[in-house]
């Protein structure tokens, strides 16, 4: 029988394979639509973050699926994934930048970065036999930059959501920090998307067992969430 740190050893181990895998494979996230529409793919590895791997997929559609590898999959053994209609705004944002940097047809050759220290991001245009792809740690420049905080932003929105799905389940004392953060990074206008974590907000809204200064303040966030265009 293998003991915790054995496990969590292999598991960490899964992981960096994983992640190492997935940078030397064209990123493959999809949509729901199955790739009948062209796709604009951002992933991010870096070993010691939490999610350690995420990636994102939004088509021209608006479809979009999130998927990510956080410490808590240690755990459960499954990925965290959520699947949102994106706002008119974020994709005719991403599909406008990915226009400007020419679908990323003519992406530059790049050194090869290793997570362990540096945040390793792919973007990827997806759609029939074309697959272009560019990986990079810093962005080079003002669009590659808009672009990475645009699913930056996203990312920080999903996993916001999936904390605190989190912490009803298991440690309902922390709800309230995570609370008073996502409030913070909503007044400092950091999260995108927030309508997506509309079922997680009512996950935890149904709890009967918080408190009712809690349940108040998670209805607040439900009502900015179902507003949100």
């Amino acid at each position: 029988m293998q003991t915790r740190p054995a496990r969590s050893l292999l598991v960490n181990a899964a992981l960096v394979c994983c992640s190492c895998c997935l940078l030397a494979q064209n990123p493959q996230l999809r949509t729901r639509n199955g790739g009948q529409f062209p796709t604009v793919v951002f992933t991010s590895v870096l070993w010691s973050a939490d999610p350690s791997y995420y990636s994102i997929a939004i088509d021209s559609s608006g479809a979009a699926t999130y998927l990510s590898a956080p410490d808590a999959i240690e755990k459960t053994g499954v990925p965290f994934t959520i699947e949102f209609q994106a706002t008119d705004r974020t994709r005719r944002l991403v599909f406008n930048i990915a226009q400007r940097l020419d679908f990323l047809a003519d992406a530059p050759s790049q050194p090869v970065f290793l997570p362990d220290k540096n945040n390793v991001r792919t973007l990827a245009y997806v759609y029939g036999h074309v697959n272009n792809q560019f990986t990079y740690a810093t962005p080079p420049g003002p669009d590659l930059d808009e672009i990475t905080s645009v699913f930056e932003e996203l990312a920080e929105t999903f996993e916001s959501g999936r904390r605190l799905v989190y912490l009803q389940q298991n440690d309902r004392n922390a709800i309230d920090s995570q609370l008073e953060r996502l409030q913070a990074q909503l007044d400092r206008h950091h999260l995108r998307e927030f309508q997506a974590l509309v079922p997680a907000l009512r996950t935890v809204l149904s709890d009967g067992r918080l408190g009712a200064d809690t349940r108040a303040r998670v209805e607040k966030l439900l009502e900015v969430a179902q507003r949100w265009h």
